[in-house]
């Protein structure tokens, strides 16, 4: 007996069910195709739609989060206390001296990027995007050259040239030296050369 009621997220091939969701327009600048799909490696519809599910409620919290960080909130570049996710509690102040690549990005765009336009923010928030996701958001003087190495993989890895990695690393460079000068730093920043 075949089961013909619809799942979300999900369509049926030779017999397997797969995921298929369309990214939201303002968020593809992130995705290299406007639609996520694979398989759920099952022909049992409610494991499928189990798994689609699952796989949709994870992309509508990432989704929500992208957006948070898209959104402007004044003062941004200058958040430095974070809650811990386990008590809830204030950390103290960071022990380095230095910002972090996120709170860079936001100094670099609020100080040099008035009048610039959308693909200039685009470019600075997605180069270091691409540091953020293959090393973690670490303070700048934290980089390592195994960060860069890992950094210059992960690039390889999503198929850029050798002319978009260049054009990606110089980006990387010129918010972290930017923000490491603005914030009278004076050590220069190691790992992204």
């Amino acid at each position: 007996m075949s089961e013909t009621i619809s799942r979300p997220f999900t369509f049926v091939k030779d017999g397997v069910f797969y995921f298929s969701r369309r990214i939201p327009k303002e968020l593809r600048d992130y995705y290299t195709s406007p639609r996520i799909a694979y398989s759920l490696r099952t022909k049992s519809s409610k494991v499928a739609e189990v798994r689609a599910r699952r796989a949709a409620d994870q992309l509508d919290e990432y989704w929500y989060h992208l957006r948070c960080q898209d959104a402007e909130l004044p003062g941004k570049h200058m958040l430095r206390m974070k809650l811990t996710r386990e008590t809830g509690v204030i950390d103290g102040p960071p022990a380095s001296s230095f910002v972090l690549l996120s709170e860079a990005v936001g100094i670099y765009l609020q100080l040099k990027g008035n009048g610039r336009p959308v693909t200039f923010h685009r470019a600075a928030e997605r180069a270091c995007g691409y540091v953020i996701d293959a090393c973690g958001d670490k303070h700048l003087d934290a980089y390592t050259r195994a960060d860069a190495n890992t950094f210059r993989d992960a690039l390889i890895a999503r198929g850029l040239a050798g002319s978009s990695m260049t054009r990606v690393f110089g980006t990387v460079r010129a918010v972290t030296n930017f923000a490491a000068s603005e914030q009278g730093l004076k050590h220069a920043v190691r790992g992204t050369k």
